[in-house]
């Protein structure tokens, strides 16, 4: 046993730069998971091309329990935005909230769309590097989602939420399209979060602020203990600013902990989305 330590541990210890090469860097998108190899019961999981990224992305999409026998109806859509180090696993994040509130009466059916855009990718096109986050969402995904499944088409059908760097970019495109999108619902929103100062949400305000203006609906929920809290000052000064509505939460204690959000706020944030968009309706899709 004494003469095979040696060998146990330098085997050991050879193995420790594949270990390291298994673990994500922040900085090098070819160490992120772009889809992850499972079922998720429930959910239809998709692989796409991203043209733009030329690699292939995973998608969860949950359609509710009419879609297959009302093949007339058309249905609004959330996009839900991971954070960092998330993929298209983020269903866990808010999904069965979601389901259980269509059970039980509260919620209208709803398709919501769950996409892996990056474990770090802060949901914007690096100019540096192959990574087109944003044009994969905005030009690619809901192009593709609103093509391929019965959606109402529309700003008036087509949210966004997200939690930490996917509440970031739930608002910044909420704020830069809003041609595209009727509200966004956060949890602990990383607001400019290594993102440049001309495409921060804060920015898209004061750029679109009359095209938003009375258009749009804003739920935000941070914890006091929040490391990301400071993040929101400038943003609410500039929502009061404009004139812009908005619900804004702090919960006191709390940390940036996504488990204790979903249990505390998670029913009023799917119910806030549920009172903007257009109800699932029978028709053709708006052009």
């Amino acid at each position: 046993m004494k003469k095979l330590l040696p060998l146990i541990l330098l085997s050991l210890l050879s193995a420790l730069p594949l270990i390291a090469q298994e673990k994500p860097d922040r900085d090098d998108p070819e160490t992120w998971t772009w889809v992850v190899e499972k079922d998720f019961p429930g959910y239809t999981h998709l692989v796409l091309e991203s043209d733009s990224m030329q690699r292939k992305i995973g998608v969860n999409l949950y359609l509710p329990p009419s879609y297959e026998s009302s093949p007339d109806r058309r249905y609004p859509v959330v996009y839900y935005l991971h954070g960092a180090t998330g993929t298209e696993g983020s269903v866990y994040d808010l999904g069965s909230v979601v389901q259980r509130g269509i059970r039980q009466g509260r919620l209208e059916e709803t398709i919501y769309v769950f996409p892996n855009a990056g474990h770090f990718s802060g949901y914007r096109d690096w100019p540096d590097k192959n990574i087109k986050a944003e044009t994969w969402i905005i030009s690619e995904l809901i192009p593709y989602i609103d093509t391929n499944y019965r959606t109402i088409n529309s700003r008036d059908g087509r949210a966004l939420s997200g939690w930490s760097m996917g509440g970031g970019g739930s608002l910044r495109f909420l704020t830069k399209y809003p041609e595209m999108f009727c509200a966004a619902a956060t949890f602990s929103a990383a607001i400019g979060y290594r993102i440049p100062e001309e495409i921060t949400t804060v920015h898209n305000l004061r750029k679109n602020a009359e095209k938003l203006r009375g258009r749009i609906g804003i739920f935000m929920v941070v914890g006091e203990e929040d490391r990301l809290f400071d993040l929101y000052e400038p943003l609410i000064a500039e929502l009061d600013k404009q004139k812009l509505e908005y619900k804004f939460i702090t919960a006191p204690g709390v940390p940036h902990d996504l488990g204790k959000m979903k249990e505390l706020y998670a029913d009023q944030l799917v119910e806030f989305l549920n009172s903007h968009l257009a109800p699932a309706t029978k028709g053709q899709a708006k052009e």
